[in-house]
């Protein structure tokens, strides 16, 4: 079997850059090894720090989000777009990949058109409900789409809809090693009997949600339940906390800390949306409202209409949470319910699917 090379302009977020990991790390499975990745990212944003780690072919590009018409970078833009795909295409001139992965965000601009100037099969793949701006402008270019929900479909053009399949959002290996909830548990230090709620809002936190969890967590110190909170780095807890909550910056090993709960609060990005169906947990979602595109609630409200989750808007978390949590918690049916409504969401081959058809694509 001859070598395969791609090409991935991934990065920014996590939510854009471990879709396209997950992608990398099947075909590097698939292939024994002989698949090759060229990641191209922001120099300041994770994609520089975590590529290299996994081994990965990483080269800076100057390009840059847009942040507002009166801002300095904005003038600069179109200079650091040509820079951009200049750089590009070299990396394509020299590597000769046999396809090129978009994830959406900026990074991916230059990247697509760099593809589609080198005629090189180009795959989009659009995490949330509503694409993203960058998705939108190539997706005419594009010669597969893949997106993690049916009615993404519904934004693109009659011509390019042909070109759309909704596979899942890919995830990473690491969700398939299963173990018991009571292990899970033990492993955050936690009584393996006692229901168990996962807190999180992303690798930064959420202030709105870690303001409501502190508050609320005074309403259960007596109660027969337990908490693991994910705050982020830049979130300081100043008073000292009930012994039934497990307080972390930061949580390496999510696939345990979702094996251990039985309710998840968070926001609604489309990866955590994919973890939550992927580990059939009902959960209570808080969409972020500066998200681009509204894309968390649209996120979120798909889940809702399918009775897997409960919306609770940003500026009302405070005043539900505690309420909330009890009418699912203690609400064996509701919990079933909700529990069912997740697991029947979920994509669990979405990755080697998206694989097998990119395979399809390239023929090789």
């Amino acid at each position: 079997m001859s070598k395969i090379k791609a090409l991935i302009g991934a990065g920014g977020t996590g939510g854009h850059l471990f879709p396209a990991v997950a992608i990398a790390e099947e075909f590097k499975s698939q292939t024994d090894d002989n698949f090759e990745a060229f990641f191209v990212g922001n120099p300041e944003k994770l994609e520089a720090r975590i590529i290299p780690k996994l081994g990965y072919s990483f080269t800076s590009i100057p390009i840059r989000g847009f942040v507002g018409l009166l801002s300095a970078s904005t003038i600069t833009l179109p200079f650091k777009i040509i820079k951009s795909i200049s750089t590009i295409r070299k990396i394509i001139k020299k590597e000769q990949p046999d396809f090129v992965l978009c994830t959406g965000a900026y990074i991916s601009y230059p990247t697509g058109i760099a593809a589609s100037q080198a005629k090189i099969p180009l795959i989009l793949m659009e995490s949330n409900v509503s694409p993203g701006k960058t998705i939108k402008i190539l997706s005419p270019k594009a010669d597969l789409i893949i997106t993690s929900f049916e009615a993404t479909k519904n934004y693109f053009s009659n011509s390019e809809q042909s070109k759309v399949i909704c596979l899942g959002n890919p995830l990473r290996k690491m969700f398939d090693n299963l173990i018991s909830k009571e292990e899970a548990r033990e492993k955050f230090g936690l009584d393996p009997n006692v229901p168990t709620i996962l807190i999180f809002g992303g690798s930064l936190g959420a202030r709105a949600i870690n303001n409501a969890a502190m508050n609320a967590f005074d309403s259960f110190k007596d109660d027969n339940v337990q908490f693991i909170w994910q705050t982020g780095k830049e979130y300081k807890v100043i008073s000292e906390l009930p012994r039934n909550v497990k307080k972390l910056e930061f949580i390496d090993d999510m696939a345990s800390a979702y094996a251990a709960a039985d309710l998840v609060i968070s926001r609604s990005g489309a990866t955590t949306v994919a973890e939550l169906t992927y580990n059939g947990k009902p959960s209570i979602l808080v969409p972020l409202p500066s998200a681009s595109n509204n894309e968390q609630k649209a996120n979120a409200e798909e889940l809702q209409k399918n009775n897997a989750t409960i919306i609770i808007n940003n500026d009302e978390i405070g005043a539900k949470i505690v309420e909330t949590i009890n009418s699912i918690l203690h609400n064996k049916k509701e919990l079933e319910v909700m529990t069912n409504a997740t697991i029947k969401l979920a994509k669990k081959n979405a990755t080697k699917d998206a694989v097998m058809k990119i395979r399809e694509l390239i023929k090789k």
